[in-house]
């Protein structure tokens, strides 16, 4: 089996509402398609958001480096030496992991096909019935957070994110508590401050909110600042987790290494694939710290279905789920993969178990 054809397709897709974060507030998302064909006719797909505040990237580098270097690079190899292949991109490629981790995805749908096996047994087998996930809460007073979180936990969702990060920590600890009344004790809190706080600010926030028990705050510090994430680590009453500040294995060791951080937020476009996902995890096992498994919130079911695949597999999901394809309006597959009560429950089909409509593919294309 080899290669025959790499293909980029870049979608844009709206949300329900918008996402409102300390670094961008966001009404559509873009994202971008890895679709993989073989000599032997299996096609596999993979997909990652393309967020310029998040890695830089954009849908048209995305589409050139998918389409145009990778394509060209992969044509002809063999997609079951994923090693290799992986080594291959990041020696061509600096960066650009989102791009990357769609094209890794992909390969990984096509290799399990292959073989016959939902892609949860290809990743060591299934550990837990289904996947926790959450649902977001931003932009709102404090008393229409608390509502809509409310109406959240009532469905079934197991975790609360609610976005924090702005200039006024007063409304941010007032809309913080607030939700944690409306959850209640069993739903766990996951504030995201998405970079937005400097130290003192954070500090306010974390000692303010330590009564209503999250079980992390998200990357309060700017992505740059580890040494100042290890001095409010050290002093937090609160668990402190990095997002943005961390995107591999390697980068984990580091914040590691200097007390920075005590959970970690690790993601498929982040780590440039499943297979730097899972060395996130083994860095996070060794170390004895929680993860929390997240996505985008507007990503596809495309990418939504190959991070659930991935958290069935896993060990460690202290933190549950951030898997998010239920924030946009419509999709890009013939059926949706959505959350039930909250969960999310992989296909047993060989492979991903999700495929493309090429109708509304063409819908939301943006390259046609």
């Amino acid at each position: 089996m080899r290669i025959e054809r790499l293909e980029a397709i870049p979608v844009e897709l709206p949300l329900k509402r918008p996402l409102q974060m300390a670094v961008a507030t966001v009404d559509v998302r873009t994202c971008i398609i890895a679709r993989v064909t073989t000599d032997d006719g299996v096609v596999g797909i993979g997909e990652s958001v393309v967020a310029r505040y998040f890695t830089g990237e954009s849908l048209a580098s995305a589409s050139d480096l998918i389409g145009g270097v990778l394509a060209g690079a992969l044509a002809g190899r063999d997609p079951c030496d994923l090693i290799g292949l992986r080594t291959l991109m990041a020696r061509i490629i600096v960066g650009n992991n989102a791009a990357r981790a769609a094209v890794e995805m992909a390969l990984h749908d096509v290799v399990a096909q292959a073989a016959g096996v939902p892609l949860y047994e290809f990743y060591g087998g299934r550990r837990r019935p289904s996947v926790p996930t959450i649902w977001h809460v931003s932009g709102g007073t404090p008393a229409s957070l608390a509502n809509e979180a409310g109406e959240a936990a009532s469905e079934g969702f197991p975790l609360v994110k609610i976005k924090v990060g702005s200039a006024d920590v007063e409304h941010d600890i007032a809309a913080t508590l607030a939700v944690r009344d409306a959850v209640g004790p069993g739903v766990e809190l996951l504030p995201d401050a998405n970079q937005g706080w400097d130290h003192s600010q954070a500090m306010r926030y974390l000692k303010a909110v330590a009564e209503a028990d999250p079980g992390f705050v998200e990357q309060p510090l700017p992505r740059w600042d580890l040494l100042g994430m290890a001095r409010l680590n050290a002093a937090s009453p609160v668990t402190v987790a990095a997002d943005e500040g961390i995107f591999d294995a390697n980068g984990l060791r580091t914040a590691l290494a200097v007390g920075a951080v005590g959970a970690v937020v690790a993601k498929l476009m982040k780590a440039a694939g499943p297979l730097g996902v899972r060395e996130m995890f083994s860095v996070a096992d060794e170390a004895g710290i929680g993860v929390h498994f997240a996505g985008m919130a507007g990503q596809t079911s495309i990418g939504a279905a190959h991070a659930a695949h991935l958290a069935l597999a896993v060990p460690n999901l202290r933190f549950g789920s951030g898997i998010s394809p239920h924030y946009i309006t419509d999709d890009v597959v013939t059926e949706r993969f959505l959350p039930v009560a909250g969960h999310l429950h992989p296909s047993d089909e060989p492979g991903l178990g999700v495929r493309i409509d090429e109708e509304s593919l063409s819908r939301y294309r943006t390259d046609r």
